[in-house]
């Protein structure tokens, strides 16, 4: 066989060397793992974690010092709402900030003393809520229920004012509120947590797990001292654009499994919104997954050890979800920042796919992020390919060198 593999054309090439990067994946246990297992995990486990979408039912207390009608009202409306459960009453301050202190409460909501006193005579009243600042989620959900509270409870107040002045019931309602906002939520109305996470947070797993997995395969591959090539020296020229196409192939037929996974059915497993043709969706990752996996493949050139794979590609794993703009906008960050995250296709992908999955805008109006996406792909493309170019050519001189030092003795 090794005989006539000067004969085989560049498509037979390709084509095993396809086959042979399907067998390194499926033969090292590690890649496995992480290209396939990884997938079939994490976006489940991370979904599932989020399935109920909303906090709901958070603990908190209420200290009534009033104790009156007024401030027992306004203590049931805060316990009627999805949000907040009221569990306990504490008679003072102190007793509220220790059992927030034991992790017993999540929060505390102060009705002062003269509560109703205050409403009667047509001061103002005040309540204070007390929210733990350094849990966002919980502190938005908190101030958010006693906001809503605190406007139907003023309301009420008012048009019990109005009637008392001899206005009717409909009078009352239009001088308690005279500019009715009306507020729509757009693109995720119940303000879920998981439906504005997880769809931009899967493509960054996509991303990861690829460049995990390649530099893997491409740390084990250097540790073995092995060429990649099958031709002889003076003949590799031509076997690297097959090499690089085989690899890739290899690679994208798994992320096809991946994405019908994550992308397709978890996607509508758990009701993500979703307004966009799945072929439009396709056409906007596959520009993608090229740019991932040119990097992958250029990047896992550089590993001399696996070890060394796994510990890069994992200490960029949080920056590129944070520079992917899911949990803190793009365009608050610094410029100099903005400019060194495109190197990475996830930034550049995820708010293009938001775009188009969650808004529903079309192909065209994603254009410049297609186009950059297909340019990038087309640079990392471009610099394996020139690497391993100098290696054939490192190969090749060193080929001619050992032949010299073998005439000579």
């Amino acid at each position: 066989m090794k005989g006539n593999w000067n004969k085989i054309n560049s498509f037979e090439l390709t084509a095993i060397h396809f086959k042979n990067e399907l067998k390194s994946v499926f033969t090292d246990s590690g890649a496995l793992l992480i290209l396939i297992g990884a997938m079939l995990i994490y976006p489940l486990v991370y979904s599932v974690g989020y399935v109920n979408e909303t906090l709901t039912n958070m603990e908190v207390a209420v200290v009534d010092l009033d104790q009156s009608v007024a401030s027992r009202k306004y203590t049931g409306m805060l316990d009627a709402t999805s949000e907040l459960k009221v569990t306990c009453n504490p008679v003072d301050l102190k007793e509220a900030e220790q059992l927030f202190m034991d992790n017993k409460i999540n929060g505390v909501i102060l009705i002062p003393n003269g509560f109703e006193k205050d409403l009667l005579s047509g001061k103002q009243a005040n309540v204070a809520v007390y929210a733990d600042g350094s849990y966002f989620l919980k502190y938005k959900t908190e101030y958010m229920a006693a906001s809503y509270v605190n406007a139907y409870f003023n309301g009420g107040v008012a048009v019990k004012h109005y009637m008392a002045e001899g206005k009717s019931f409909g009078q009352a309602q239009i001088c308690s509120n005279p500019l009715d906002v009306q507020t729509h939520i757009l693109y995720n109305p119940s303000s879920a947590y998981g439906s504005f996470i997880m769809p931009g947070l899967i493509l960054i797993i996509i991303q990861q797990t690829l460049l995990v997995g390649i530099g893997i395969l491409g740390g084990s591959f250097s540790e073995s001292k092995a060429s990649p090539f099958l031709l002889a020296p003076q003949k590799r020229a031509k076997e690297v654009l097959p090499l690089l196409l085989g690899k890739t192939g290899a690679y994208i037929l798994i992320s096809i499994f991946n994405i019908c996974l994550a992308v397709i059915l978890v996607h509508h497993w758990f009701a993500y919104p979703d307004k966009a043709c799945i072929l439009n969706v396709l056409m906007l990752l596959f520009p993608f997954l090229l740019a991932v996996i040119f990097l992958g493949i250029g990047l896992s050139t550089l590993f001399k050890h696996r070890e060394s794979a796994i510990v890069f590609m994992i200490f960029i794993s949080p920056i590129a979800l944070f520079l992917s703009g899911i949990s803190w906008p793009v365009s608050a960050m610094p410029g100099w920042l903005v400019g060194l995250s495109k190197l990475l296709p996830g930034t550049t992908v995820v708010p293009a796919y938001l775009r188009l999955r969650i808004m529903g805008v079309q192909l065209t109006d994603i254009k410049p992020e297609l186009f950059f996406l297909y340019k990038q792909a087309a640079l990392y493309a471009a610099l394996t390919i020139g690497y391993f170019f100098i290696r054939v050519n490192w190969d090749r001189q060193k080929s001619k060198s050992d032949l010299k030092a073998n005439k000579v003795k």
